[in-house]
C-alpha cells in the first residue's frame, strides 16, 4: 500500500479509530491482557496488511528475518560463549537474503559480461528476481539489534510481539527511517495515551509531507523523465534534468519520511528525524548529517567506526580507504547498478577531501565574505548536482556522455527545453523554500497567538486542495521504494 493512494486514508481513518478505541483490558481463553498488548497486536496485524497489500509472499522474507533475530538475540545471551557465532549467522542469514534478492542477478550478468569480454561464452541467465519492498530498510533494522546485543549495549527481549512491532510498524517499514532498537523498542514496550495534541502535530506533518510528494515531486517527475528518456540530450538540458531530479528526489523521499513520522505521531511513536535541510550544507560530511540521518548514522556506527579502528591504528592511508569503502558500500545499498557504486565513490573522495582539508587546513577559520553562501553553492554544483546525474542516470555509456558535453552549448530548442525543465522546478521547490523560513522564524512568534488554529487549518485546507489538484490516479511510486 502506497502512503498517497485513496485507500490509505481509508486504512488509516479505520487505524485510528480501533486503536485508539481498544479496552483497557480483555480477557481472552482465560488470559487479562491490558491495552498496550492489544495496540501492539493490532499494530501487527494492520502492518502485516499494509506490507503484504500486493504481494503477501513478501510477509514470508519479513517474517523470517524477523524471526531469526530475535531468536539470535535471545541465543547470545543464553550462550554467551558462542555469542560471537550466533551473530555471524544472524549477519549471514540477514545479509544472504539481501544478496539474493537484490543483487544475485546484477552478480550473475557482471560475471557473464566480464567472460564474454576474454572469449568465454557461458550459459548464465539472469533471473529476474523480484526485490521484495523495503528489504534494505528492514534487514539493517533487524541486524542492528542483533549487532547492539552482541556488543552488549541493549538487552534481549522475550516478548515476540513487542519484537515484531519494532520491525513491521506500517509508517516507516517500507521506506524508513531506519529505527535504532535501543531508541525505538521503548516505545514499543511502553503505555501509550491518546493526545490531541499529538493527532494535530502528527497530521500536519503528514498532510506536509503528502503535499511534497504529490503536488511537487510527482509534478516536476515527468520533466526530468523526459530528459533521460531523450536520445540526445544536450549539456544544459542534461543540467537542468540533474537539477530537476535533486529537488525530485529529496521531495519524494523526505515526503515519505513526514508522512511516516506524521502518521507514528498519531498512533504515539516518535520516528527518528531523516532530513535537516541537506541542500544547506557546506561540505560533504555536513550533507551526510543532514540526508538520510538514520543511514548515515547506521552506517557510521556499525561499518565506518570498525573499519577505521581506534587510536593509533588510524593512519592516513586506513582513513581514506575506509571512507571510500564506506561510502562505496552506501552507493551499492541503494541499489545493484554500477551507477549507484559511482555516486558512492564520487561522494566518498568528496567526504574524503573535506575532512582532509577540516583536519589540515582549517579552512573554518578562513575570513571570507559570504563565506557559508559559496559554500553552500560550490557544493551544490561540485558534488550535489553531479552526484545527482549519476544517482539518475543508470547506464554507465550515457552517463560518460552526459559529463562529456559542453554544459554551455545547445540548440535554441534545448536552451528553451532547459530553461522550462529548471523553471518549473524552482517555481515547485518555492514551497520547500518557503516552509524552512517559516517554520524557523514566522511558527514560533504565532503558535502563542489566538490566531494560529485558523491559520492553521486554512493552511492545510489549501494544502489538501492543491494536492486534489495535482493528484493523479497513475501516481508515481516513492524513489526509495525500489531500494
Amino acid at each position: 500500500m502506497n502512503f498517497v493512494q485513496i485507500e490509505f486514508l481509508y486504512f488509516m481513518a479505520i487505524v485510528l479509530v480501533v486503536y485508539w478505541g481498544l479496552p483497557a483490558q480483555l480477557t481472552v481463553a482465560g488470559r487479562t491482557l491490558d491495552k498496550r498488548t492489544l495496540q501492539n497486536l493490532f499494530l501487527f496485524v494492520v502492518s502485516s496488511i499494509f506490507y503484504g497489500w500486493v504481494h503477501p509472499w513478501f510477509l514470508i522474507l519479513l517474517y523470517a528475518a524477523s524471526v531469526f533475530d530475535f531468536a539470535a538475540g535471545i541465543a547470545m545471551e543464553t550462550y554467551a560463549r558462542y555469542k560471537q557465532h550466533i551473530l555471524a549467522g544472524s549477519l549471514t542469514f540477514n545479509l544472504g537474503m539481501l544478496g539474493y534478492f537484490k543483487y544475485f542477478d546484477f552478480f550473475i550478468e557482471n560475471v557473464r559480461d566480464a567472460l564474454a569480454m576474454v572469449g568465454v561464452q557461458t550459459n548464465l541467465h539472469t533471473l529476474g528476481i523480484l526485490l521484495p519492498v523495503g528489504i534494505s530498510f528492514y534487514t539493517f533494522q533487524t541486524m542492528s539489534y542483533t549487532i547492539d546485543v552482541y556488543r552488549g549495549e541493549l538487552k534481549a527481549r522475550r516478548n515476540l510481539l513487542d519484537y515484531m512491532v519494532f520491525i513491521l510498524l506500517f509508517p516507516h517499514l517500507v521506506a524508513g527511517p531506519i529505527q535504532r532498537a535501543s531508541e525505538f523498542l521503548p516505545q514499543v514496550e511502553t503505555n501509550r495515551t491518546f493526545s490531541w495534541a499529538k493527532i494535530e502535530s502528527g497530521l500536519a506533518l503528514a498532510i506536509w509531507g503528502a503535499f511534497k510528494k504529490v503536488a511537487i515531486a510527482d509534478t516536476i517527475a515527468p520533466y526530468v523523465d523526459k530528459v533521460f528518456v531523450h536520445v540526445d540530450p544536450s549539456g544544459p538540458l542534461i543540467w537542468a534534468g540533474a537539477f530537476g531530479f535533486m529537488i525530485q528526489i529529496f521531495a519524494d523521499f523526505s515526503g515519505y519520511t513526514d508522512i511516516a513520522r506524521g502518521t507514528a505521531r498519531m498512533i504515539g511513536f516518535e520516528l527518528a528525524e531523516n532530513f535537516r535541510s541537506p541542500y544547506l550544507a557546506v561540505s560533504t560530511p555536513d550533507f551526510w548529517q543532514r540526508w538520510h540521518i538514520s543511514l548515515s548514522f547506521w552506517i557510521r556506527d556499525y561499518l565506518m567506526v570498525p573499519l577505521l579502528g581506534a587510536g593509533k591504528q588510524l593512519t592516513l592511508f586506513r582513513f581514506v580507504w575506509a571512507t571510500l569503502a564506506t561510502f562505496t558500500i552506501i552507493g551499492f545499498w541503494h541499489g545493484a547498478q554500477w551507477n549507484f557504486i559511482l555516486f558512492g565513490f564520487f561522494h566518498g573522495v568528496w567526504m574524503t577531501i573535506y575532512t582532509l582539508l577540516n583536519r589540515y587546513a582549517n579552512p573554518s577559520g578562513w575570513k571570507v565574505p559570504f563565506g557559508r553562501a559559496l559554500a553552500i553553492v560550490f557544493h551544490w554544483f561540485a558534488v550535489s548536482l553531479p552526484g545527482s546525474l549519476m544517482f539518475r542516470e543508470t547506464h554507465l555509456g550515457r552517463l560518460k556522455e552526459h559529463f562529456s558535453k559542453n554544459p554551455l552549448v545547445a540548440s535554441e530548442d534545448h536552451w528553451m527545453a532547459a530553461v522550462s525543465v529548471a523553471g518549473v522546478t524552482a517555481t515547485f521547490a518555492l514551497p520547500m523554500i518557503a516552509s524552512h523560513y517559516i517554520v524557523r522564524d514566522l511558527v514560533p512568534r504565532l503558535e502563542p497567538s489566538p490566531y494560529w488554529l485558523p491559520i492553521r487549518t486554512f493552511t492545510w485546507s489549501v494544502l489538501v486542495m492543491i494536492m486534489f489538484i495535482y493528484w493523479r490516479s497513475s501516481a508515481y511510486d516513492f524513489v526509495y521504494f525500489q531500494f
